[in-house]
Parts: structure tokens; C-alpha cells; sequence
């Protein structure tokens, strides 16, 4: 179990992906919620416990729809996100502003945990509160 259970967003369209990554990383300590679309993506970010993690398929619905990358990129403090789609479906030059990973879609969890927990361990050095959780 990690020392603090940092929180994780899984957003993704298929509902046994999302299941399955929240029981993967729940073993590993971590505090995991879901979202099937940009809706409910955008109620978790700006709710009263938002995420430190984002996990995104970049298929979910209503994605460009809500603007949700100009909204994540208003984030404060800015909300890492982690990439986790069919990458075969989009160019090698994709750049998506805040990405802080991308991870292909291949039934990996070893692969995926260890990015997770590099993104954490670099946006996160001091432990588990994050700046909005300092000012208060």
C-alpha cells in the first residue's frame, strides 16, 4: 500500500477497461475513481477532491466536444496526464499540451503502474499534497 493514497482519474470509454485499471491500481495503494465521458471527466477535476493523476483514453466522448483540454490546461496546479490509447490510431507526431506520458493500449499493467508511478514521483517530490491542498 502506498504511503499516500495519491488519487487517480481513469478516463475511458470502454467500461471493462476502466474497471479492470481501477482494480489494478487500488492493489497498488492507490485512491481510484472513473469517468466514461468528458462530463463526468470535468465534474471529478473540478469537484472537492480532484484527482492528482489523470489517465486518458483519448476516444472518450464529448472530449473536443467540452473543450476538456483547454480546461485541464486551467488546472491549478496543473493536473499530469498520462495517455493511454490505441496509439496505432494516431500519428507519431501527436503532441497533446500536458501530456506528461504515453502509454499504448496493450493489456500492460506492469508497464502502466511504473509510468504511473514516475509521473507521480516527478510531479509530486515532497510527498502527496499537491499546491492547492498547501493553501488551505
Amino acid at each position: 500500500m502506498a504511503k499516500y493514497p495519491y488519487r487517480i482519474l481513469i478516463a475511458d470509454r470502454n467500461r471493462h477497461v476502466r474497471e479492470f485499471l481501477r482494480r489494478e491500481l487500488t492493489a497498488e495503494g492507490y485512491r481510484v475513481e472513473v469517468a466514461r465521458d468528458g462530463r463526468e471527466l470535468l465534474g471529478k477535476i473540478n469537484g472537492d477532491d480532484p484527482p492528482q493523476l489523470l489517465i486518458l483514453d483519448l476516444e472518450i466522448p464529448y472530449l473536443e466536444e467540452l473543450q476538456v483540454w483547454a480546461r485541464l490546461q486551467e488546472c491549478q496546479p496543473p493536473l499530469p496526464v498520462v495517455i493511454h490509447t490505441f496509439l496505432p490510431e494516431y500519428p507519431l507526431n501527436l503532441t497533446v499540451p500536458m501530456a506528461a506520458a504515453f502509454l499504448e493500449k496493450k493489456g500492460d499493467t506492469d508497464q502502466l503502474k511504473s509510468v504511473v508511478a514516475e509521473v507521480i514521483k516527478k510531479n509530486y517530490p515532497q510527498g502527496g499534497t499537491t499546491a492547492r491542498e498547501k493553501n488551505f
